[in-house]
Parts: structure tokens; C-alpha cells; sequence
């Protein structure tokens, strides 16, 4: 048993995602640790009997995060009792910088500011925009509104707030607000991948599926008899509870679907690279209509061609880079043309593969985000840690109660 090292230098805090969330903890709170700050994650366990924690015991021997697991909850329950949890053991932590994940946890800024504690914000949504966009709220959508723009005002509390996109940050003080994106951290074995038209014929939804989502479409992908010979569907990730999920359950029955449910981000990263094709079916939601796709570049980075949903400021984004196949919204059947195309023409399918595999080395990748996160933790310390960036090692697994010096 490791001792608990208190006081960390840096606490994330999420009641609402799971430990090996990428933004979290493989990007924001891995990129601290290496940095050699002392950081810790209070989140939620990842899969179903997965214990939770009652203290800080090791840390994470790939990231050098310290864990500590809070146990799943229904929303109501988590509302009420995981967001106190989370707080608490972040004033435990005694962490002198508590960086924040949730909209539910905005309640705690003043708390822990009155504790001495800079508190950093990760506005990784634009939230009134989501809440807008949500039909099935119906006449309880006004009252969702005002709770997103209340989220919002609180929010603006904090010593600095984190946006995941432009649009998101535009919410909050400029001179407190910093832009870092969600982009995929690049593996060494990437540069090894084979062409997608010397993998096998798969094509892959990753993610939380639901109808916004584009559920309904890769349902009706699957089920088309137009889909190319010998290709199959591959699917990861949690579905919407609210939703009518007996047609896609019927094709993962029938073997239409191969769904491998919720995956950590090594075995997402995998089952990437073992495809061919990364399906964006997104609807142009207000929310998604402003976002930057996150799997969009994780299906980039693993070397995938991609047909998505055709909208603007996606386009826009990827302005120059010919690497994906824009379709219809809600449109299955342009979806099975474009995977037929995709199927006669592996020369096409191999040259946005590499076209998109080159602009995320250039552009689209979280080494180039990091600086911009460390910078904002350089300015409430104060200064950087004295042992500078370096990558985490076995040393502090046996120097564990090492303490970091500020200079």
C-alpha cells in the first residue's frame, strides 16, 4: 500500500464521468502529472463491478494520476450525493488548484474559493446551447434554460475557465478564459498503422449513441442491403437509456451490429485500428452544429477515411484536408453509397486516410493543446514545478512521497 501523498498539487474533479475519460484524465490531468505536478482525479468508476475507492492508495502506472473512484449513481442520487462527495474530496486532496468537469459541481466554486483554493472551470459543452437543442425537454425546456444559463453565471466564478471550443469560451471573461481543445493524443505505434484498405472491411460508430446522435441512421445502415459485400458494422459505446433501442438490438442480435459497449480508450483506440471507416452521423443539433468532433480526429489518428454528417463549421475546420465524405443529415442511403464508393475505390479510401493521419500530426493533436493547459497552471502557481516537463516513470512509483518544489 502506497502512503497518500497530501497535499497534491493539482486536483481534477468530475461526479458525473468515468476515471479513464480521455479529456480528463489521459489528457488534462496525465499532461500535469507529466509535467511534475502532483495530480490527483476524483471521478466515477468506469464499468460495473469496478470498486470505488475510500482514499488515494497509487498512482496510475500510465499516467502517473493518482485515483481516487467514486461509485455510480442515478442522476437524482448523483445530484445529491456524488457532487458532495467529489467536493469533499477535493478539500481533502489539499490541492492548492481544484479544476472542476461538471456543470452540477459549479455549486462548490465559492466553497472552495472561501477555502483558498484556485478553482479552474472545464466548460466542455456550451450548455444553454445543448439544453436548446433537447426536443424531448417539451414545456420543461424554458425551465432548463434558465438552470444552464444560471450554470454559466456561477461558472464565470472561477479563477480561469478551460473551453473545449471557441464558441464555448465566447460564454465567459476573455481575460480568464483559455481555449484548449479535445484532440487525441498521438501513440507511438500510430506511425506504424497499416493503409485501411489492408485492414478489414469494418466500418465504426465510436461513442454514446442516441437519436441526435445518429442511432437511427447506423440502424439503418446496417439493416440496408446495400451495403458493400462482406463489410460489417462495429459499434462502442453507451446508448441513450431514453431512447428506442429494439431495432439496433435486433441487428446486433442478427449479428448486423457487433456492439462491444463501453470501452476504456487503449481498446477504443484498437477497435479504431482495426477498421476502415469512421461513421459521423451526427445530427445538426444547435449543440453539435458549433462543436469540434472529438471522433472526428480520434478516427483521423487512427487512420481511418470518415463519412459525416455535412455541416459548416465542420467543413470549415477541415478546410484544405480532402479526408472525409460529407452526406445528407439523417440520410442512411447516402451513407451506404459512400461506403460502396469507399469499397470500389481503395485508392480513395487510402488517400483520405493519409490526408487525414497528416493533418492531425500537423494540426489536430493534444501535443499542441498541452502548452496552453500548462500555461494556465503556471499562472496560479505562480510558476512551473522545478523538475520541468518529463514523462512519468517507475522512480515515482518507489518516491512516492516525493514533494514538488516551486521555484
Amino acid at each position: 500500500m502506497f502512503s497518500r501523498p497530501r497535499p497534491f498539487d493539482i486536483v481534477h474533479v468530475s461526479s458525473a464521468h468515468p476515471w479513464t475519460d480521455n479529456r480528463i484524465h489521459t489528457r488534462a490531468a496525465a499532461t500535469a502529472a507529466r509535467a511534475g505536478y502532483r495530480t490527483a482525479l476524483v471521478a466515477v468508476v468506469a464499468t460495473r463491478g469496478e470498486r470505488p475507492d475510500v482514499d488515494w492508495d497509487a498512482p496510475d502506472e500510465q499516467t502517473g494520476v493518482w485515483v481516487r473512484r467514486l461509485p455510480r449513481r442515478r442522476r437524482a442520487a448523483r445530484l445529491l450525493v456524488s457532487t458532495v462527495q467529489a467536493v469533499r474530496a477535493a478539500l481533502s486532496s489539499r490541492a492548492r488548484v481544484v479544476h472542476l468537469h461538471d456543470p452540477e459541481l459549479v455549486w462548490a466554486i465559492p466553497v472552495l474559493r472561501l477555502a483558498r483554493r484556485r478553482v479552474v472551470y472545464d466548460a466542455h459543452e456550451d450548455l444553454p446551447v445543448q439544453v436548446a437543442g433537447k426536443e424531448y425537454l417539451g414545456h420543461l425546456r424554458g425551465a432548463a434554460a434558465r438552470v444552464a444559463h444560471t450554470v454559466v453565471a456561477l461558472a464565470r466564478h472561477a479563477d480561469v475557465v478551460v473551453a473545449a471550443t471557441p464558441s464555448v469560451a465566447r460564454r465567459f471573461p476573455a481575460d480568464r478564459t483559455t481555449v484548449v481543445r479535445n484532440l487525441p493524443v498521438l501513440r507511438a505505434t500510430d506511425a506504424l498503422l497499416a493503409d485501411p484498405s489492408d485492414r478489414p472491411p469494418v466500418a465504426v460508430y465510436l461513442g454514446a449513441m442516441s437519436h441526435d446522435r445518429g442511432l437511427d441512421v447506423i440502424s439503418a445502415v446496417a439493416a440496408s442491403p446495400g451495403l458493400p459485400s462482406g463489410w460489417c458494422l462495429r459499434t462502442a459505446g453507451p446508448i441513450d437509456g431514453a431512447v428506442d433501442r429494439r431495432a439496433f438490438d435486433a441487428l446486433c442480435s442478427s449479428g448486423r451490429i457487433d456492439h462491444s459497449g463501453v470501452l476504456p480508450p487503449d481498446r477504443a483506440r484498437d477497435l479504431l485500428q482495426g477498421a476502415r471507416v469512421g461513421l459521423l452521423p451526427l445530427l445538426p443539433t444547435p449543440a453539435y452544429a458549433q462543436s469540434i468532433p472529438t471522433k472526428l480526429f480520434e478516427y483521423l489518428a487512427a487512420g481511418l477515411a470518415v463519412i459525416a454528417t455535412d455541416i459548416p463549421s465542420w467543413r470549415e475546420l477541415l478546410a484544405g484536408v480532402d479526408c472525409v465524405t460529407w452526406v445528407p443529415a439523417g440520410d442512411p442511403d447516402a451513407v451506404v453509397s459512400a461506403l460502396q464508393r469507399y469499397a470500389g475505390r481503395p485508392d480513395l479510401l487510402d488517400a483520405h486516410a493519409r490526408a487525414g493521419r497528416a493533418a492531425v500530426a500537423e494540426h489536430f493533436r493534444w501535443e499542441r493543446e498541452a502548452p496552453e493547459l500548462l500555461r494556465v497552471y503556471r499562472q496560479l502557481f505562480g510558476a512551473a514545478p522545478s523538475d520541468g516537463v518529463r514523462p512519468f516513470t517507475r522512480r515515482d512509483l518507489d518516491d512516492s512521497n516525493r514533494n514538488v518544489v516551486y521555484k
